[in-house]
C-alpha cells in the first residue's frame, strides 16, 4: 500500500468456502423483515444524535402534529427538564404538546408511571386523543385506584375525585414518573382541595397545562410557577418585594422584564398570531321554525305545568322539571316518556299523536341540499328518542345515515363513525359525539335542539371547528319559535357571540361569572321567578349582561397574560 500499512490479506483458497457459508445462512434466514430494518435505521440514528434532538415517538403517532408542536416537546425536554407549564392560547393544542412529552418520555422508559389530572368533563377526550393519535394505553382511576398491566397504561383521573379520598391517598401515595394536569389554573390555590393536591403530587417530571396561568393577582403566578420549579422566582416575601403585593394588578407590576424572563425559564406560551395554524371560518345560521300548532299548544301547557309546579318543588323535583322543559324543546318524540313517568299522562298522549314535526321537515330539506352537493352532514340532538324518529324519516326518506349514541358499544361507536366517513353522507348522534371525537372530514352540522348548557353546544362544534379541518365550517341551528331555547340562543349571540369564539374560550369566561357558575341552573330559576314571559326577558338580559362582562374580563387577562409571559 502506499500509506506503508500492511494488510493482512485473507487466504484465496477459503474464499469459495466463505462465500457459500454466507449464501446457506442468507438461505436461511428468508425474507427482510422491513419492520426490523426500520427498528435498526432508529437505532443508528439516536446512536448517531443522542439525547432528546431526535424525536423517537414520531413513527408511532397517528396523525401528523404542527412543527410548533413537535418544537414545544423537544424545549420541554431538554431545555426545561421535563417540568413545564404549556400556556398556548385555547385552541392550539396543549393536549398534542402534553402527548408529545408523555410519548417521548415512555418511548425512552422514563414515564412507565404517567397520571393525567383533567376536569370530569374532559376525561373522555383525553382518552381518545392518547389512544387514537398517540396509541397510547389508558386506565380510568376510579374507587380509590386504577388497574394496571404490561401495558403499563396511562391513568386517567377526573380532578373532582382526585381531590377527595379514597383516590387523593392512592395518588399521592404513588411514585409518578410524569404527571400532567390540566386546567391547571384551578390548581393555583394552596389552600383549596385542587392546591393541596397539586402540592402533595411526587414525580420527577410535571406538566402543568393553563391558557391562563394568571388571573387578575400577581400572587397566581407566583404559585403555579412554584409547583413546577419551587423556588424559581424565590421566597414568596423577595417575590413581592422585586414585583409587587400579592394583590397587585398584572399591568402594575415592577420589574416585568425580569420577571418575564424568569417565566420563559419553565412557561411555553404560543398565540394564534405567531404561528402559522390558522382556523377556519365559522359560519352559524339560526334556523327560526315555525311549529304546528299541535306542537305550540303542547308546548305551551308543559311550561306552563312546570312553571306552577316547580315554585314549591324540591330540588329533585326541580331537576325532573327542568328536565321536562329541555326535552319539550328537543320535540315530542322526546317528551312523551318523561310525561308518562311524572304522570301527565294527557300531555304524553298528545306529544305522541304530533307525529312529524316542523323541525324534521326543515332537516331533511337541508340534508337533501346537502348530500346533492356530496357534502357530510352531522346531525345533533340532545336526546335519543329525538334521534330514533329522525332515523325513522330519514330512513323513509331515502337518505343513507349512520347513527351514534351513548349506548353503542366502543366497537360499534367506532364502527359508525367509519360508516360515515367511508360510505353514508349523514350521521345522527347524541351528545355523546360530542366528547371526544374529532371528525374534521365533516365540514357541516346541523343541531335540531340545543343544550341549555353552552359548554354542551361547544363541545358539538368543537368535533368539526378543530385544527386540521380544511373547510370553512357550516351550521344551522333549528330553533322552534316561541321557546326557551330561541331566547337562550339570542343571549348568548348577542351578548358573547358564541359562534365566534374559538373552541376552548367559553370555558374561561363562564368561569368569571361565578365560582363553579351554572347557566343552565341559572336560566330555569330565571324561568320559573318569572311572572310573565316579559320578566323572564328581563332577567335573561340580567343573566346576559354578567357574560358579557366576564368575556370582557377575559379578553383583558389574555392581552396581560400575553405582556407578562412567553416569548418577547
Amino acid at each position: 500500500m502506499s500509506d506503508g500499512l500492511a494488510v493482512e490479506q485473507p487466504d484465496r483458497a477459503g474464499v469459495p468456502a466463505l462465500y457459500e457459508s454466507l449464501l446457506a445462512q442468507l438461505a436461511r434466514a428468508g425474507g427482510v423483515d422491513p419492520r426490523r430494518s426500520e427498528l435498526l435505521d432508529e437505532a443508528a440514528e439516536v446512536w448517531s444524535r443522542p439525547g432528546f434532538d431526535t424525536v423517537l415517538s414520531r413513527s408511532r403517532l397517528a396523525f401528523t402534529p404542527f412543527d410548533y408542536q413537535l418544537a414545544t416537546m423537544q424545549t420541554v425536554l431538554r431545555r426545561m427538564r421535563g417540568r413545564a407549564i404549556l400556556a398556548d392560547e385555547v385552541g392550539l393544542g396543549k393536549t398534542i404538546e402534553a402527548g408529545l412529552v408523555l410519548s417521548e418520555l415512555r418511548m425512552r422508559g422514563l414515564a412507565d408511571r404517567a397520571l393525567v389530572i383533567t376536569p370530569a368533563g374532559l376525561v373522555g377526550q383525553w382518552r381518545e386523543e392518547l389512544e387514537r393519535k398517540f396509541v397510547l394505553p389508558t386506565t380510568v382511576a376510579a374507587r380509590g385506584g386504577w388497574e394496571s398491566g404490561p401495558d403499563r397504561p396511562v391513568v386517567l383521573a377526573s380532578l373532582a375525585s382526585a381531590r377527595r379520598d379514597p383516590l387523593k391517598s392512592a395518588i399521592t401515595d404513588e411514585q409518578w414518573d410524569v404527571v400532567v394536569v390540566d386546567e391547571a389554573h384551578r390548581m393555583r390555590t394552596p389552600s383549596s382541595a385542587s392546591g393541596r393536591l397539586a402540592r402533595a403530587l411526587r414525580t420527577r417530571h410535571l406538566l402543568l397545562l393553563t391558557a391562563t396561568p394568571v388571573e387578575n393577582r400577581l400572587q397566581d403566578l407566583y404559585e403555579l410557577v412554584n409547583l413546577v420549579a419551587p423556588g424559581l422566582l424565590g421566597t414568596a416575601a423577595a417575590f413581592r418585594r422585586t414585583h409587587g403585593s400579592a394583590n397587585t394588578a398584572l399591568d402594575s407590576l415592577r420589574n416585568a422584564t425580569e420577571l418575564r424572563a424568569r417565566t420563559r425559564e419553565i412557561m411555553v406560551r404560543h398565540r394564534r398570531g405567531e404561528v402559522a395554524v390558522m382556523l377556519p371560518q365559522r359560519l352559524a345560521e339560526t334556523v327560526l321554525v315555525t311549529p304546528c300548532a299541535a306542537e305550540r299548544s303542547l308546548y305551551a301547557e308543559i311550561t306552563s305545568r312546570v312553571r306552577d309546579q316547580a315554585r314549591d318543588a324540591s330540588p329533585s323535583q326541580r331537576l325532573t322539571l327542568r328536565s321536562l322543559v329541555r326535552l319539550a324543546g328537543s320535540g315530542p318524540a322526546a317528551v312523551a316518556p318523561t310525561l308518562d313517568k311524572v304522570g301527565w299522562h294527557d300531555l304524553a298522549e298528545r306529544a305522541r299523536a304530533v307525529g312529524r314535526t316542523r323541525k324534521t321537515d326543515e332537516l331533511l330539506t337541508r340534508l337533501r341540499s346537502h348530500v346533492e352537493r356530496g357534502e357530510k352532514v352531522l346531525v345533533f340532538t340532545a336526546s335519543r328518542h329525538t334521534l330514533d324518529a329522525l332515523a325513522a324519516e330519514v330512513a323513509e326518506a331515502g337518505i343513507p345515515a349512520a347513527c351514534y349514541h351513548g349506548s353503542l358499544s366502543r366497537r360499534d361507536k367506532d364502527a359508525a363513525v367509519a360508516t360515515f366517513r367511508d360510505e353514508v353522507p349523514v350521521l345522527l348522534s347524541t351528545e355523546s359525539a360530542g366528547e371526544g371525537r374529532n371528525l374534521q372530514f365533516c365540514h357541516v352540522m346541523v343541531n335540531v335542539d340545543l343544550p341549555w348548557n353552552p359548554m354542551q353546544i361547544e363541545q358539538r362544534l368543537g368535533r368539526l371547528h378543530r385544527v386540521g379541518q380544511e373547510h370553512d365550517v357550516l351550521l344551522a341551528n333549528l330553533v322552534s319559535r316561541g321557546t326557551i331555547e330561541e331566547r337562550i340562543l339570542h343571549v348568548l349571540e348577542s351578548k358573547i357571540n358564541l359562534f365566534e369564539l374559538v373552541v376552548g374560550e367559553l370555558d374561561m369566561i363562564l368561569g368569571r361569572v361565578t365560582d363553579d357558575y351554572d347557566f343552565e341552573t341559572s336560566v330555569f330559576s330565571a324561568f320559573v321567578d318569572a311572572t310573565d314571559d316579559d320578566a323572564f326577558a328581563s332577567s335573561l338580559e340580567s343573566i346576559g349582561d354578567d357574560m358579557a362582562r366576564a368575556r370582557g374580563e377575559y379578553l383583558h387577562n389574555r392581552n396581560a397574560v400575553d405582556q407578562l409571559v412567553g416569548e418577547d
